[in-house]
C-alpha cells in the first residue's frame, strides 16, 4: 500500500489566518483521536495528548503536565467513559468550563456492541449493514454487505484497549498454567469494571467512524473559534476525502483474505473486522484486557483447530508468551491498534489503519 501523507490537509492548514498562540487550547484522550483533531487544527494550532502511547487508557493516572493541559483546555475530545472511565470525573473537576465532546456519541457513527464470548460467531465481521440509527448517510463504502450479527453474544467488557503497557497486572507471563486463571472467570483482578452489554468503545478502528469524527471535530472547533471555522471545515473535508480513498484501498487489499481465520490477543478489532469483512475466530482476552480463564483458553485452542486458524495476533502492550504457547503451527504477527510505533501527530491515524491492513494481509495470506 502506498505511504499515506496528509498533503491535502497540510495544504489546507497553511491558509489559516490565526497564529498558533491564538488557537483554542484543545486536549484529547488517545493518540488516534489526537491525530484526527490535529488534522482538523493544522495551520491554526495543535492539541495536547492526555494519555501517552503505550499505556492503558482505562486505568491511566495523569501526570501533572497532562493534568495542567486538561485544566487549560477550552475543548476536550475523548472517546467516552467506556474507554477512559476515570476521565469523566477528571474533566468535570479540572475542565468544568471546557466544551467536552464524547466522540462515541457523535452523529454518524456505526456502533457495535461488546462481544462476550471467547469464540466469535462464524459470520461475524462479514456483513456491515446499517448498524444503528447513527450510521452515516454519506458512506461511500457501506455497500460491502457486512452486517453485524450475533449481538446477543457481545461482551460485557467495557473500555479497552491498546496501550496496556508494563503495568504489573498486565504482564501475562506464566499463562502456560491455564488453571491459574480460572478465578478470573467471575472476577477481574485488574481493576477493570465490567458492564452488562453496552457499546464497544474501539470506534476509531472503523475508518468510516473516523470520517464522522472529523466532521464533528470541525463543527465543534468552528463553534468555539468562528474566526477559523473555514479552515477547520476545509481541513476536515480534505482528511475525510483521504480516508475515503484509504478505505477503498484497504478494502481491495484485504479482499483476498476475507475467509482466512485468525485469533487476536485482545478483542479490540471488532470495528475493523466488521468494516472490512474479516474472519475473526476469537480473542484470548476480552476487550477490557481481563486475563483469560482456563476455560477461555481451552475454547480458543479448540476453535483454532476447528476453524483452521492461520494466524494469531499479539499486541505491543502485552507479553506475547501466551500467544507463542497456543499458536502451534499458526503464524504470529503483531497488531498495533493505537499507534504505539507511530509518531504522534496528524498522520498517525491513517498510518495505524494502513499498517493494520498490511499486517493482516502479511499474516493471513497463503
Amino acid at each position: 500500500m502506498k505511504a499515506w501523507v496528509l498533503g491535502g490537509v497540510a495544504a489546507m492548514g497553511v491558509t489559516a489566518g490565526a497564529a498558533m498562540a491564538e488557537a483554542p487550547r484543545v486536549a484529547v484522550d488517545i493518540a488516534p483521536v489526537h491525530s484526527l483533531v490535529a488534522q482538523v487544527m493544522q495551520g491554526v494550532g495543535a492539541p495536547d495528548l492526555l494519555v501517552p502511547q503505550g499505556v492503558s487508557p482505562h486505568d491511566y493516572s495523569m501526570r501533572p503536565s497532562e493534568a495542567q493541559a486538561l485544566q487549560a483546555a477550552d475543548v476536550v475530545f475523548w472517546v467516552g467513559p467506556m474507554l477512559t472511565p476515570g476521565l469523566d470525573e477528571t474533566i468535570e473537576t479540572l475542565a468544568g468550563d471546557a466544551v467536552s465532546v464524547e466522540l462515541a456519541e457523535v452523529e454518524g457513527l456505526a456502533l457495535l456492541e461488546f462481544r462476550e464470548k471467547a469464540v466469535f460467531d462464524a459470520h461475524e465481521g462479514h456483513d456491515h449493514e446499517e448498524h444503528d440509527d447513527h450510521e452515516h448517510d454519506d458512506h461511500e463504502h457501506d455497500d460491502h454487505g457486512h452486517a453485524e450479527e450475533g449481538h446477543d453474544d457481545h461482551d460485557d467488557h467495557d473500555h479497552t484497549d491498546e496501550g496496556h503497557d508494563d503495568h504489573e497486572g498486565h504482564d501475562h507471563d506464566g499463562h502456560d498454567d491455564h488453571d491459574d486463571h480460572a478465578a478470573h472467570e467471575e472476577e477481574d483482578d485488574h481493576g477493570h469494571h465490567h458492564h452488562e452489554g453496552g457499546m464497544d468503545p474501539h470506534v476509531w478502528l472503523d475508518p468510516e467512524n473516523g470520517r464522522a469524527m472529523l466532521s464533528a471535530i470541525a463543527e465543534t472547533l468552528a463553534g468555539v473559534d468562528p474566526e477559523n471555522a473555514e479552515t477547520y471545515r476545509a481541513n476536515a473535508e480534505a482528511a475525510r476525502a483521504e480516508l475515503a480513498t484509504l478505505i477503498a484501498d484497504v478494502d481491495a487489499q484485504l479482499a483476498p483474505v476475507h475467509d482466512h481465520a485468525f485469533v487476536v490477543f485482545h478483542d479490540a478489532y471488532h470495528y475493523f473486522e466488521n468494516r472490512f469483512g474479516l474472519t475473526g475466530a476469537g480473542a484470548l482476552l476480552r476487550g477490557d484486557a481481563e486475563a483469560p480463564s482456563a476455560a477461555r483458553l481451552r475454547e480458543i485452542e479448540h476453535i483454532m483447530e476447528e476453524r483452521g486458524v492461520v494466524c494469531v495476533f499479539s499486541e505491543p502492550q502485552f507479553n506475547a508468551k501466551i500467544i507463542r504457547t497456543i499458536a502451534g503451527d499458526a503464524k504470529v504477527a503483531e497488531l498495533d491498534p493505537i499507534g504505539v510505533a507511530q509518531d504522534v501527530g496528524p498522520s498517525l491515524y491513517t498510518e495505524v489503519i494502513a499498517t493494520m491492513a498490511e499486517t493482516f494481509v502479511g499474516c493471513l495470506k497463503d
